[in-house]
């Protein structure tokens, strides 16, 4: 039968041991959340600016458009923010306004998918995190009880054995 006083040796030496697996458990998860979290937000942010990038072509080849109507000769050449533009360059702008167009709409939902990404590691931190809180938590305890269990059994037999008798 186990005596006392290795149990409280082991619950101390677990409860130390749970503390330090804990501390090391939660940094390396850390360490992987910033690197998956660096790689969510450089896409985002790409993508982003590639949306932003569409919109002003976009805008340009809608002014194109515009002034294109505008002129029936086909040589002329309409100007558009300094672009000079032939009435050919210009309906051939129709099918890439229809084209940019799809490809803003694939980026957009490019970046939907990508908040689904932030929700999926935000979860994972969450879960982390109350790993980590009752990790501690038992380590702590097992560890305290353990040791003050260890001290008070030698303290008493300390104080049992000078005593007289």
């Amino acid at each position: 039968m186990p005596t006392a006083m290795r149990f409280y040796k082991i619950s101390a030496l677990l409860g130390t041991v749970f503390i330090v697996a804990t501390v090391s458990f939660a940094w390396i998860q850390i360490q992987k959340f910033e690197n998956s979290v660096n790689d969510i937000f450089e896409n985002i942010v790409i993508t982003q600016l590639e949306v932003d990038g569409l919109k002003l072509e976009l805008e340009h080849i809608n002014k194109a458009l515009a002034l294109g109507s505008h002129t029936d000769d086909k040589e002329s050449v309409a100007t558009v923010d300094k672009v000079p533009y032939t009435d050919y360059e210009i309906q051939h702008l129709e099918n890439e306004k229809n084209s940019i167009l799809l490809h803003i709409k694939e980026k957009e939902l490019e970046l939907a998918g990508s908040s689904g990404m932030k929700k999926h590691v935000m979860n994972e931190v969450r879960f982390v995190f109350v790993m980590a809180f009752s990790g501690l938590l038992v380590g702590t305890l097992m560890a305290v009880l353990g040791y003050l269990g260890w001290y008070f059994k030698l303290e008493f037999f300390e104080d049992r054995r000078r005593q007289r008798r």
